[in-house]
């Protein structure tokens, strides 16, 4: 687990990079009977080495290192001799049979280290053997060094560097670099174990752990710790009662390590076998570092998915008599599995009940009425005006613990409310700002203010507040005071750019930060904040144009990650995505469906992305009565589990779009009126945002919807002119969709008026902007 390899592999995997596998195995007969021709140099007499091959399959099962050692062995013990007179090599096959009948062949290798290799040269296999297959020769000339422990791992005194080239020059060993050898096979490390007597084996891994953390110093100890700290857990039973706490310590030490890394399998055995070194006594002795192995192991274990291992530990650690403070960690752990399982009430309850403890101010758990919200915002907003934006950066930093845990408190709890009490979550921004203000700044204060310029922009129309406080946000980030960095960037950048930058910047602008937040987030070990910013990438690169094939693509390896970080909700997020982008494509084989996806989930947002992934495409298709007929039976509003964000947007130019279809289609002079006026009040607040915030991802859609209005009122020049600025300007901007859309309505407009010249000219454009989008189902559809 701890090969540099098997790190990588699993860090690709974490960053939804593929890899492929291939199983080589063993030889046929056939080839078998082909590398023992060539290995003779008897190519062009194949059939003459067919019963020699037919022993050597028998005996190795086609392995192609034990073919090659089983022919070596038969040489040594001229079984198989080279004839000069002949020029060829000879054998008796029945000497052979009857000679090596009661051999096995994995015996072949230990036979031939004892009777080739030295002694101290077989005692430098054992060491290196146990070191794993690459090794530094200084650390096994070290173990071999030591003089105060049994003959069974020395009695040569230091290594000389003799014994490597004696080992390199039989060809067990070869060098990797100029530090570390390896051995040259994995066969030649298992039999260098089998050196070992089998009853002592796991005695010898414990000794030679012990040895060489007692030699090593810290910096040298540090490089090797795995290895080390995995020998001497070979036998935790042996280590003696004065090195119990020390030696546990180690694991921590190694645990934390492994954790950073991202192998929490590694992390979790540490800290497993930390606990049992200090026993039941650790919360007594060592009270400190028991609650860390158990807080620890219960987050390696939600990592790897061992959710009973988890629960377990934190039960025990939050039965206990201690403080508070010292099972926050554990708090904070098991809302995160919650959020995993999207079990938001108990998150709120829990988070609560923490704050409580602390003495922290208590919000109860349901809807705050609009006057409640007002008057918080009021007194926040007031506060604000009193701070400069280098007045936040540079405020002092809290010293007081207990606030600094309620702050994260109320961030975990965030989550929950943004999907089950909506109306919540302003109260707890204006909470966490307040606090900030009148205590200092801390790591939660940089989540704090990107969250209070998402209201100040989404909710209460304050562009220029909403960007001072990103600003500020960045410089608390870039602060040297902030702690855990990973995990707050991941959380500003997934805020700031969700739900802020997408209101005055171009979206395409948006996709490479939520990258960097992925990777913060999952480096930190923070991947509710690391899916999601995979799950608002998705929601970006739909929008922006990308290509379908390598949308899809992506999508893929998104939705496999957040299956394997174990976060339901942003999978689900990406799920819709996905499906509407295979359904355009022409290539959804039904597996999956929008009903599946909102019922995969109890979050209003999951239900509210479907909605709008659904009316998406019904508005390509220009299926506008099922569009319609969507918005008739709709018994909540998408937008408010969207609010700020750019699906939050997007959905308003379609719901008016689809109103605007509606009222023209509408039989009834009432229906047609009630159809028209929510068009034209949802036109009006898409107008509003471009003129107060200069949102340039909706120009072209204003267009659209102008060209629309008119061509129902009858104001055909100004609906003309309207398309060709709508077609134009998503042509501009890189909205190659939205430039398919705006020909093909377009296209039913001309077609409508009986000009069929421009009505063609509008469906090839749109025709073509389709194909390069690699919307296959809206090309076909089109011919």
């Amino acid at each position: 687990d701890s090969h540099p390899l098997t790190l990588q592999l699993r860090e690709g995997a974490q960053l939804g990079i593929s890899t492929t596998t291939i199983d080589i195995g063993n030889l046929d007969p056939i080839h078998v009977k082909s590398l023992v021709a060539d290995v003779l140099s008897m190519e062009d007499h194949e059939d003459a080495v067919s019963t020699l091959a037919a022993t050597v399959q028998k005996k190795t099962d086609g392995n192609v290192f034990y073919v090659l050692l089983f022919l070596r062995s038969l040489a040594e013990e001229e079984l198989l001799q080279y004839n000069f007179g002949t020029m060829r090599w000879h054998w008796d096959d029945e000497a052979v049979k009857a000679k090596l009948v009661t051999q096995n062949v994995a015996t072949v290798l230990v036979d031939l280290l004892r009777s080739s290799v030295s002694e101290s040269s077989q005692n430098a296999l054992k060491v290196a053997a146990c070191l794993g297959t690459s090794f530094s020769p200084s650390v096994v000339a070290l173990a071999l060094g030591e003089q105060d422990d049994v003959s069974s791992l020395s009695d040569t005194g230091s290594l000389n560097s003799s014994y490597f080239d004696e080992l390199k020059e039989a060809g067990l060993l070869e060098r990797e670099s100029d530090e570390v050898l390896r051995f040259a096979h994995d066969q030649i490390q298992l039999s260098s174990l089998d050196l070992i007597p089998e009853n002592h084996r796991i005695s010898f891994k414990s000794k030679l752990g012990g040895i060489l953390m007692k030699k090593m110093d810290r910096d040298r100890l540090d490089d090797h710790l795995f290895e080390v700290v995995s020998l001497r857990n070979s036998c935790t039973d042996a280590v003696p009662g004065d090195e119990r706490v020390p030696m546990a310590k180690m694991n921590l030490r190694a645990g934390m390590k492994a954790a950073e890394n991202g192998s929490f399998d590694m992390a979790k055995d540490y800290f497993k076998a930390g606990r049992e070194l200090l026993g039941d006594a650790g919360w007594k002795d060592e009270p400190d570092m028991t609650i860390q192995l158990y807080s620890e192991g219960a987050n390696a274990s939600l990592f790897c998915g061992s959710l009973d291992t988890m629960g377990r530990l934190i039960d025990e650690v939050l039965a206990k008599d201690i403080p508070i403070e010292a099972k926050l960690r554990c708090y904070d752990i098991k809302m995160r599995a919650l959020t995993a399982a999207s079990d938001w009430a108990q998150i709120i309850d829990i988070g609560m009940d923490v704050r409580r403890q602390l003495g922290q101010p208590v919000i109860r758990n349901k809807p705050v009425p609009l006057w409640k919200i007002m008057k918080e915002y009021r007194k926040t907003d007031r506060m604000l005006k009193k701070v400069t934006t280098d007045d936040i950066a540079t405020m002092p930093q809290v010293k007081d613990k207990k606030v600094i845990m309620g702050q994260l408190i109320m961030e975990r709890i965030l989550q929950a409310v943004y999907h089950a009490q909506p109306t919540m979550m302003p109260i707890i921004v204006f909470n966490m700002v307040q606090t900030s203000i009148r205590h200092g700044n801390n790591s939660s204060a940089c989540v704090a203010f990107a969250l209070m310029a998402m209201l100040y922009q989404s909710v209460f129309g304050n562009p220029s507040k909403a960007s001072d406080l990103v600003v500020a946000a960045d410089q608390l980030l870039s602060s040297p005071d902030v702690q855990e960095v990973g995990r707050v960037k991941a959380r500003s950048i997934m805020i700031c750019y969700c739900f802020v930058h997408h209101w005055h910047s171009p979206i395409q602008q948006t996709l490479a930060p939520f990258i960097e937040g992925y990777q913060a987030g999952l480096y930190a070990g923070e991947t509710e904040s690391a899916a999601y910013n995979l799950s608002s990438r998705s929601i970006h690169l739909f929008s922006a144009g990308r290509p379908l094939p390598a949308l899809q693509h992506e999508l893929e390896s998104f939705a496999s990650v957040c299956a394997q970080l174990n976060q339901t909700p942003a999978q689900s997020m990406i799920r819709a995505d996905l499906l509407s982008v295979r359904k355009l494509r022409n290539t959804d084989n039904g597996e999956d469906s929008f009903e599946a996806i909102a019922n995969s989930d109890s979050a209003v947002m999951i239900r509210a992305k479907t909605v709008i992934s659904r009316m998406e495409l019904f508005v390509f298709f220009q299926d506008w009565s099922s569009a319609a007929q969507l918005l008739r039976m709709l018994e909540e509003d998408p937008r408010a589990a969207a609010a700020g964000s750019w699906v939050y947007v997007r959905y308003t130019f379609l719901e008016s779009l689809v109103s605007f279809k509606a009222a023209q289609a509408a039989s009834s002079w009432a229906t047609k009126r009630r159809w028209k006026k929510r068009g034209i009040r949802l036109m009006k607040q898409l107008h509003k945002w471009i003129s107060k915030g200069g949102n340039p991802n909706i120009v072209h859609s204003l267009h659209l919807l102008t060209a629309e209005l008119a061509a129902m009122k009858g104001n055909h020049s100004k609906a003309k002119e309207s398309f060709k600025k709508a077609a134009l300007v998503a042509t501009t901007n890189g909205f190659v969709q939205d430039k398919g859309l705006a020909h093909a309505l377009a296209s039913s407009y001309y077609a409508g008026q009986g000009d069929q010249y421009w009505a063609d000219y509008h469906r090839t454009n749109s025709q073509d902007a389709f194909r390069e989008w690699g919307a296959t189902a809206l090309f076909i559809r089109g011919r």
